[in-house]
């Protein structure tokens, strides 16, 4: 797609999620309907509000959430007002016992003050919301559903009406389609309706500027602060694209819109029909590259054709593999190729054997680890699915789900028995052993012999599994000074046999070099990264001498930010070289006698008055240094050196890192990232370079 262009795919798209958004939703014929008007008042953070509630069947008594930071004005019914209690968020009362089981409609008036802060300079992202559920302000308005910001009965599905009445030029944004929108010279009022069942009703709402163009029958809208107009176009003319790729792939767009809103705080959400962007991410080039499409998808997959929570959360991974993934394979193989690598050594580096887990168990990212699983391993089984029933069933399959199964709720088993249905083979052993059961397949290849007779090359070799087998279809490529000879193994068992034959003087045999297989990759696989240090169970923490102690200070918020704060930290003066031989080790600062691995191969040279990389030095106060490598003293171990210029530089680094996952080494100069990359491997037990009489290049 024209508008594609960044590789920074994933640095903002952990902050993107629909899975609180959805966690609650049912599929059921909606059996609550909520008429709000709410009034804001943003200068003095509360809201007025009044909620006729509908229920189909009235109960003895009602049960109500509602947020303990509100207040109850008035509850009546048939123009009475009714007892009540309001205890710890909950408000409970009676109705007549002859509406029992009938049609009602109960009044409630309240008003509330919500008032939560966003962090200032937060150093953990794990959390999207940053722990704001509800804030009304003059910058802006978010209340999240499930917050309590209104009544909420905790019936499951509901329909909508939402009018909010602001101060001039303060419009809000739910779901669902637009009614009204106005303003003049004393209030703005906005009035939205949602017919689609909903469990929650998220709302946004500040000093919008609206653009809206149509892409068929769907408007299409931008909310955006004024300072944020000179995007508008942009994220316009991508959502065109995302809209109309999608519609192609997978039917109609299910919702009666598509807004894009801009927040006060940097948050990255997928509601139904519109997304939630904070001003600074809506910045980020690569937003509208990635992770804008990612949430579009989301409509179909997700906030569309929902998940059944209790069997596993499926739309992460689906979503990722259609947006994020799709987009790369679209532009180039190799880039495609990278993308499922980096999902392997997401996996090996975050999610440790005994933390594993299976699909079924994955509900939303709370940390790094799940969303390596719930997002990546999701993603990687999606791939091999389209490989095992081919291009033509793998979409025919998402293109019947979407038109039969829109806003119900779909699971694991669901998509094993369409698929099984359209391809003609039974693929429930092919789920239950990638969704049901945790881990990865371990493979390693072994005893390969090269013998030449005649003119023809003969080569033979072993295929093993190290763990519990999976049946697996794998490629081994044999690369030749001619063409390279690919052959697809079947490995169901511990081991298989393989024999190849050519003509050509071969050069390299590799198992599956593409990475169209998920597996556990074997640490010479996996090159050192901020992820190394992140998921390491040993790591050991040193302090460098000549570090200033206020820098020192300051850089320990890495920790923090990698989600290490408990490690061991020590000076560099008490550490004996034995100590470190078997620890995973994070210097901060430049040490004396441990700098050797620093400098090794890395292009990387770093004295008391800086650093330098490919001859650029460093010197300023607002440098930072990241590198990760792997120590030739224990190739089993990983070390990486956090040098800051200064204590700001030192705190500025350490908020940004945590974000270059997959990154050996970053420079950070000025609040900038300057320099960045990961170091290729050399080495795996899947890859046997021949060793012929002929030279091997």
């Amino acid at each position: 797609m024209k508008a594609m262009k960044s590789l920074l795919l994933l640095t903002f798209v952990l902050l993107f999620s629909a899975g609180d958004a959805l966690a609650a939703m049912s599929v059921k014929t909606p059996s609550v309907f909520h008429d709000l008007k709410v009034q804001l008042f943003p200068a003095e953070g509360r809201l007025e509000a009044v909620d006729r509630l509908s229920l189909a069947a009235a109960p003895s008594v009602l049960r109500l959430f509602l947020s303990s930071r509100a207040s109850i004005t008035d509850i009546r019914f048939n123009e009475r007002s009714l007892d009540h209690t309001f205890i710890g968020g909950h408000i409970s009362f009676n109705l007549p016992a002859e509406y029992l089981g009938q049609q009602v409609t109960i009044e409630i008036r309240y008003e509330g003050r919500f008032t939560d802060s966003p962090p200032q300079g937060p150093v953990m992202t794990e959390d999207p919301s940053f722990g704001v559920a509800a804030a009304i302000s003059p910058q802006g308005t978010f209340l999240a559903g499930g917050s309590g910001w209104y009544p909420d009965p905790r019936l499951g599905n509901a329909s909508w009406r939402l009018s909010v009445t602001a101060p001039p030029g303060y419009l809000a944004v739910t779901a669902g389609r637009l009614i009204e929108q106005v303003t003049t010279t004393e209030y703005s009022r906005s009035v939205w309706e949602e017919s689609i069942p909903l469990s929650h009703l998220t709302v946004s709402a500040g000093p919008y500027e609206v653009k809206t163009v149509q892409v068929g029958n769907i408007p299409v809208s931008t909310y955006f602060y004024a300072q944020t107009q000179g995007l508008v176009s942009t994220y316009l003319a991508a959502a065109r694209e995302y809209l109309e790729l999608y519609e192609d792939l997978f039917g109609p767009y299910p919702f009666a819109k598509f807004a894009v809103v801009e927040n006060f705080f940097p948050t990255g959400y997928g509601f139904p029909s519109w997304t939630l962007l904070g001003s600074t991410v809506i910045r980020l080039p690569f937003i509208v590259e990635t992770s804008l499409g990612h949430e579009i998808a989301h409509s179909w997959w997700g906030t569309g054709v929902r998940v059944d929570h209790a069997l596993g959360n499926w739309s992460e991974g689906l979503t990722s593999y259609v947006a994020d993934y799709l987009f790369l394979e679209r532009r180039s193989a190799q880039e495609a190729r990278d993308y499922r690598l980096r999902i392997l050594r997401d996996y090996a580096s975050l999610v440790m054997l005994e933390r594993d887990f299976p699909l079924t168990r994955f509900l939303r990212r709370t940390d790094r680890p799940t969303q390596a699983v719930g997002y990546g391993k999701a993603a990687m089984v999606f791939h091999m699915l389209r490989h095992k029933v081919g291009e033509e069933i793998f979409w025919a399959g998402l293109r019947e789900i979407a038109e039969t199964r829109m806003f119900d709720q779909v699971d694991w088993d669901d998509f094993s028995e369409i698929y099984s249905r359209l391809s003609g083979a039974d693929l429930q052993p092919f789920f239950d052993q990638w969704v049901r059961r945790p881990g990865a397949p371990i493979l390693s290849m072994e005893n390969v012999e090269v013998k030449r007779r005649g003119e023809q090359w003969y080569i033979s070799g072993h295929l093993l599994q190290k763990t519990r087998p999976f049946d697996l279809y794998l490629p081994l490529v044999l690369e030749t000074d001619g063409e390279p000879l690919i052959r697809w193994l079947s490995l169901k068992g511990g081991e298989t046999s393989f024999e190849l034959t050519t003509k050509n003087l071969p050069r390299r045999l590799l198992v599956d070099p593409d990475a169209h297989v998920f597996r556990r990759l074997h640490i010479e696989e996996i090159p050192a990264s901020v992820n190394s240090i992140r998921g390491s169970e040993n790591l050991i923490v040193v302090v460098a001498e000549e570090l200033p102690p206020s820098t020192a200070e300051a850089a320990l918020l890495i920790l923090q930010a990698l989600r290490q704060s408990g490690v061991r930290v020590l000076d560099e003066s008490e550490v004996r070289p034995e100590q470190l031989h078997d620890r995973d080790v994070l210097f901060l600062g430049l040490p004396r006698r441990f700098a050797a691995p620093l400098t090794d191969g890395t292009g990387i040279s770093a004295d008391r008055q800086g650093f330098a990389f490919s001859g650029e030095r460093f010197d300023g106060s607002q440098a930072a240094l990241f590198v990760a490598v792997t120590s030739r003293v224990a190739p089993h171990t990983q070390w990486a050196y956090f040098i800051p210029n200064s204590p700001e530089s030192a705190r500025d680094a350490a908020r940004r890192i945590p974000h270059y996952g997959r990154d050996s080494y970053l420079i950070f100069d000025q609040g900038k990232n300057r320099v960045r990359g990961t170091r290729e491997i050399q080495n795996s037990p899947l890859i046997y370079n021949f060793n012929t009489s002929e030279p091997i290049q």
